[in-house]
């Protein structure tokens, strides 16, 4: 089975980024095999620096993240209200569970917020692939062996849609970015943080058949 490796580093990792490759695919079967990282949670901002977090990974273009992947986070006892404005004209004029009742119909012109209560939870589809590493020298090796496709013909364009997420301090899963760090991209950043040392990047190695 032939083998297909990408790698992404430095600022690449710190915003969503199209990867392009040389070439169309036709995949019968797909998968993720393994991740190799070097990234480091002592380069974080404030508290999200004092232990390793949890890294995700968005592979949009390969697989359909909707369908595929459901990742819930959040307070699971605790309801929060959304509420959902909703205009109404003389042809519409419910209100809820209830109609608006009013002398003119003709005259209902009338803006009305219907109230929606669901968990207090955040809904995301990224693929979980394990944790940073520690203010260590140490490179991740994780085994994933993530089923991405079997069956059927997977047109790929070549076009890869990646993103870099990781679960913060407060437990929320916001994207690697400029400003919450994590990434080593120059050798100035390097010095001042632990000394001399490689940029921050990541490798994905996946198996497929066409």
């Amino acid at each position: 089975m032939p083998l297909l490796s990408i790698s992404v580093k430095a600022l690449e990792l710190e915003k969503d980024i199209l990867i392009k490759l040389d070439r169309s695919y036709e995949f019968t079967e797909l998968k993720l095999l393994h991740v190799y990282h070097n990234i480091d949670s002592a380069d974080l901002n404030s508290r999200d620096a004092t232990q390793q977090c949890q890294l995700f990974i968005k592979l949009g273009g390969l697989i359909e993240n909707h369908k595929q992947i459901i990742n819930y986070n959040g307070n699971y006892h605790t309801n929060r209200t959304l509420t959902e404005q909703k205009n109404y004209s003389v042809d519409d004029y419910q209100l809820g569970d209830g109609t608006f009742q009013v002398d003119n119909i003709n005259s209902v012109t009338e803006v009305a917020n219907a109230n929606r209560t669901e968990a207090d939870i955040d809904i995301h589809n990224l693929i979980p692939i394990g944790a940073s590493r520690h203010n260590t020298a140490e490179l991740i090796s994780r085994d994933v062996f993530k089923e991405l496709h079997k069956g059927g013909v997977l047109n790929f364009n070549g076009e890869l849609h990646f993103g870099l997420h990781y679960m913060n301090a407060d437990g929320d899963v916001v994207q690697m970015t400029s400003a919450t760090g994590g990434i080593v991209t120059s050798s100035s950043k390097a010095t001042a943080k632990q000394g001399s040392q490689h940029l921050s990047y990541m490798t994905l190695l996946f198996s497929y058949e066409e």
